[in-house]
């Protein structure tokens, strides 16, 4: 007896598929592609959302919608899987896919909350975007975070829109990007005054941005040079000793490629790919070289704490080769540099080393170019909004180390350098982003490009550093703006659940 397949559950597959392909399109608008009108394919499972008859649906729904958005955005990170295993081609999609679903579980989380509180297919509508909101605020710092890929990303389009972020800061443009996606949904819904009026929001955005610039002055005065190397090391022979010397030569002659050479020489995150303490005359040696006298040079490097432990570092020595100061990477990548509850699986270390990196415990800034001082973010500690440096201690400038070679010729190096221009808007100070195989470059305290190295070149780029501004609204006041955003459009949806005047006069 053949038994025929359900039409209501093939019917439910097909939908939550196009829900799938929805938000994998939408992601589109993300960096580096900006294709911006693929974010309103999000009022698609909106739509679904809004007006589906169970909470379980609805959570499917916006959960599919999720895992479309992260499968296709991040896929890119299943390529590190290929640098020193590559025999397991294989595990590629698997692993993609697992992580856009733990990264979906947070819409999937937002939707229950969001429908659960609504009523009228409008009130949920605007929910949604609440708690998504809180959702993706909330990706930032549960299980250690990972805010990869928010929707205000796209606010980097261009210099002008994303002077917002001074004022709001990636999460609030999260908010008021998520509100441009579901615009088309408003509209649909009756609300067609409201969806007119946010879609009017990214140009006033970009309006205010473009007075903004305008009304800066421009930097006087002889600012501070630094030479930004990049020596694109294949992540594969990174760690080979016996080519150790070979990358070491590169380094350096990158490092005396052009005359003068700038007072501060910056290398990539674990350029020194060897231990200070176990080579100290290599260091001192190569920092000799590379560096002119009366210089410094900043490079990344393993090396061990008093207590033995194993550390991600960025270590500055003067050109007499002594070590004037260290910062240690305080916010490290869980399954990259250390694996989570590794006591309960043993067998993993036959396959990622049987040491973890620790997590430094401190932070300071280090002394830049005389009186002025820089803070060091190592690889993408650069991604936490408002958490990049001390409220009060604020630094002249930014210097974030990377090694991106993990990441290949994909879309992650560059969603990195847009989070890293995003944070120098925010905070109002210049950023130096000095990474192993690009993309290297700098921005000034308004986002505004200083020079940039391509993807894969192997090639240094000097650079004039400008100072930082007065603290904007966001390095002043942090997230309020964002919360301040959800209090509205919880009022907003609170009423319309009410069915008070104010959705006549307002919808």
């Amino acid at each position: 007896m053949i038994r025929r397949q359900n039409p209501d559950r093939r019917h439910a597959v097909i939908e939550l598929g196009l829900h799938m392909v929805a938000g994998a399109v939408a992601s589109f608008s993300l960096p580096p592609y900006f294709i911006l009108p693929a974010l309103l394919s999000l009022s698609l499972p909106t739509l679904g959302y809004s007006q589906a008859t169970s909470r379980y649906k609805a959570v499917m729904i916006i959960g599919a919608a999720g895992f479309g958005w992260f499968f296709a955005s991040t896929f890119w990170v299943s390529h590190s899987l290929m640098i020193e295993s590559p025999d397991l081609w294989m595990l590629r999609v698997p692993l993609a896919a697992a992580l856009a679903i733990v990264l979906a579980a947070f819409w999937g989380c937002a939707a229950f909350c969001a429908w659960s509180v609504g009523r009228h297919k409008l009130a949920r509508a605007l929910w949604l975007v609440t708690f998504l909101g809180i959702g993706e605020w909330a990706r930032g710092f549960v299980a250690t975070g990972f805010p990869w890929n928010l929707p205000g990303s796209v606010f980097s389009v261009t210099v002008e829109a994303v002077q917002a972020a001074s004022v709001l800061g990636v999460y609030g443009l999260t908010v008021v990007a998520l509100l441009v996606a579901m615009a088309p949904a408003f509209w649909y819904l009756g609300g067609r005054w409201f969806a007119i009026l946010i879609m009017l929001l990214p140009f006033g955005f970009s309006g205010g941005g473009t007075m903004r610039l305008a009304t800066m002055p421009e930097a006087g005065g002889e600012m501070p040079r630094v030479r930004l190397v990049q020596p694109s090391v294949p992540q594969a022979e990174k760690w080979n000793k016996q080519k150790q010397p070979q990358h070491l030569a590169t380094l350096i002659g990158l490092s005396q490629k052009a005359r003068p050479v700038p007072d501060l020489v910056i290398w990539p995150e674990t350029a020194f790919a060897a231990f200070p303490s176990r080579q100290p005359k290599l260091l001192a040696g190569v920092a000799q070289q590379a560096t002119a006298p009366g210089g410094a040079l900043l490079t990344g490097m393993p090396r061990f704490s008093d207590e033995r432990t194993l550390l991600n570092s960025a270590v500055l020595v003067g050109h007499d080769g002594f070590v004037l100061d260290s910062y240690d990477k305080r916010h490290l990548v869980p399954f990259g540099e250390y694996i989570p509850f590794r006591r309960f699986f043993p067998f993993i270390s036959a396959f990622v080393g049987p040491v973890d990196f620790s997590a430094g415990t401190t932070n300071h800034l280090m002394p830049f170019a005389g009186h002025r001082h820089m803070q060091v973010l190592i690889c993408y500690e650069v991604i936490f909004s408002g958490s990049v440096i001390e409220r009060d201690d604020r630094p002249d400038v930014m210097v974030n180390l990377t090694n991106d070679a993990w990441f290949g010729d994909t879309a992650g190096p560059w969603q990195h350098l847009y989070m890293a221009q995003m944070r120098a808007v925010e905070e109002g100070i210049p950023m130096i982003r000095v990474a192993n195989t690009g993309i290297s470059g700098a921005f000034d305290a308004m986002g505004r490009p200083l020079g940039s190295l391509q993807l894969g070149a192997v090639e240094m780029l000097d650079i004039e550093v400008p100072p930082p501004l007065s603290p904007p609204v966001f390095a002043r006041f942090g997230h309020l703006g964002f919360f301040l955003l959800l209090g509205l459009l919880a009022l907003l949806a609170l009423r319309l659940d009410l069915g008070s005047r104010f959705r006549q006069k307002i919808w």
